[in-house]
């Protein structure tokens, strides 16, 4: 492997010279084909969708555990144990997401892809063993389960933007990015609904089978071309692209695009890489990745999904719990369709500035009707003549809000993770991104109910509302476009402080 050297601010002007123009092409010669690229992308998101029934998992589980006279049941009753049982599997996501993107740039993206499955198959075992007793061992082995769930969780989100921007061309990498959303809540959705109609235990059984499928598949996936050449395995590298793009495609310019980047610089230990967040090309792009990542869940999706079931009870609609599964899960999946078409049609910026400003509406929209609906200056506050029963604005609020943050914000900024954090840190970048995600989640989960209790329910949408806005803002003023822009093109910006909004 020939020896790299190492990269600063001020040592590139050499290796940008081989670039010449070739590398702002927007397209090489030939034409690429796309079905292998579809082919490997579809196989890695089956990791995605395993994280999403992870999730939507949790619903129908505690709505079982209240018909079931169990140790769980009794506990359920306090709210400590819905609180756990909730933030378990965020915990272990939010631990192992910066270990998990080490482990991606250590071990490489497709044995990382399928070493994955191992919490996976390990936590949902140790949920599926809980039928067994009905004593003091039934917390700890459904904790246990969620939080190693929730280490795959952490890693897969890792994978889930990182493996298909690596292997897709870059005029269509934004649809190929964006088909992990889909794959997130086609899982979540999967198991809220199947969650209505059988045990928690059957539940379990159905990802653990997945889970052996997705084995199968991931062993006929390729390595990126880009990871290969980072381990000095140039030819292999030429021919998974060559595999990938088709034996009639040109891979040459697009290949020495990427070996003048990986030529600049070394292969890195851990201690090295956190050395690398001194400079600003590195630090800066990964703290605008982890202000999105914040952005992104204090938008208040979990806000929203938790409180959807309650006002379709208010609505005294049948079945609330089907119905709101089907409302907002069905809205997810054909927004996240949307997504997948318009990721590389608006571009980045534009797709998350009014996906921001339809949230900042929807949340408006949804506290304007907590306030009136409840009329806090009534007395008292629920006399059921202080109802005007405008139902119809909130689910609206729901739909739109869910819709939007959908194909927009939840889709775009697993996107832009990779896009925006350099090569050779990209792996921990993304996973400290993640990191910062995963404890907004806990944050929000954990203390919206309580905030919305201070503030009371209007008062807390219309604090969403004001951060929606903070993130139009924010992208506004800081994020560049990354449409039809090359990663190695992306990253030499950032080197050479050209942020082209």
């Amino acid at each position: 492997m020939p020896k790299l050297s190492a990269i600063s601010d001020s040592d590139h002007e050499e290796s940008d010279l081989l670039l010449n123009d070739s590398s702002d092409l927007k397209q090489f010669p030939g034409k690429a084909r796309l079905w292998t690229v579809t082919y490997v992308c579809v196989v890695a998101v089956h990791a995605v969708i395993l994280s999403g029934f992870s999730l939507g998992f949790t619903s129908p589980v505690l709505s079982k555990l209240k018909d079931k006279d169990t140790v769980g049941y009794r506990s359920l009753r306090r709210i400590a144990f819905q609180d756990a049982f909730n933030i378990t599997i965020l915990a272990g996501a939010m631990i192992t997401a910066p270990f998990g993107g080490w482990l991606f740039d250590y071990f490489g993206r497709k044995l990382s892809i399928i070493l994955c499955s191992i919490p996976y198959t390990i936590g949902w075992l140790l949920i599926i063993l809980t039928v067994a007793t009905d004593g003091p061992v039934f917390r700890p082995l459904l904790f246990t389960g969620r939080f190693v769930l929730g280490i795959g969780v952490g890693w897969t989100s890792v994978s889930g933007g990182l493996y298909p921007a690596e292997i897709s061309p870059r005029h269509l990498r934004g649809s190929f990015v964006v088909m992990n959303q889909l794959a997130l809540t086609s899982g979540t959705f999967l198991g809220q609904i199947i969650g209505v109609y059988i045990s928690y235990v059957w539940l379990a059984l159905i990802p653990l089978a997945f889970t052996v499928m997705f084995v199968s598949l991931a062993t006929t996936i390729k390595e990126t071309p880009r990871w290969l050449m980072t381990q000095g395995r140039k030819y292999e590298a030429k021919n998974v692209l060559l595999w990938l793009r088709g034996y009639q495609y040109d891979v040459d310019q697009e290949l020495q695009e990427v070996e003048n980047r990986i030529l600049s610089q070394k292969k890195l230990t851990l201690s090295e890489i956190f050395k690398e967040f001194k400079t600003k090309s590195v630090y800066y792009p990964v703290v605008l990745a982890c202000g999105i990542m914040f952005f992104r869940q204090f938008s208040g999706a979990f806000a929203i999904l938790f409180n959807a079931e309650d006002i379709f009870k208010q609505a005294e609609i049948k079945s609330p719990g089907l119905t709101s599964s089907l409302a907002t899960g069905g809205v997810q999946i054909i927004a996240s369709v949307v997504g997948v078409f318009i990721a590389d049609l608006l571009g980045r910026r534009k797709l998350l500035m009014i996906s921001g400003v339809v949230m900042c509406l929807s949340h408006a929209a949804m506290g304007t009707y907590e306030f009136l609906n409840n009329k806090p200056y009534c007395h008292p506050p629920d006399d059921p003549k202080c109802k005007d029963h405008l139902y119809p604005l909130a689910i609206v609020s729901i739909a739109c809000y869910i819709a939007t943050y959908t194909a927009g914000w939840g889709a775009i900024a697993r996107l832009l993770l990779p896009e925006l954090i350099p090569l050779r840190v990209r792996g921990v970048g993304i996973g400290v991104s993640f990191f910062v995600s995963w404890c907004s989640t806990i944050v929000v989960a954990g203390l919206f109910d309580n905030y919305e209790g201070a503030v009371k329910p209007w008062g807390a949408f219309w604090t969403l509302s004001l951060i929606c806005l903070c993130s139009v803002i924010f992208v506004a003023m800081f994020i560049p476009e990354t449409k039809g822009r090359s990663l190695e093109e992306i990253e030499r910006s950032f080197r050479e402080r050209r942020h082209t909004l």
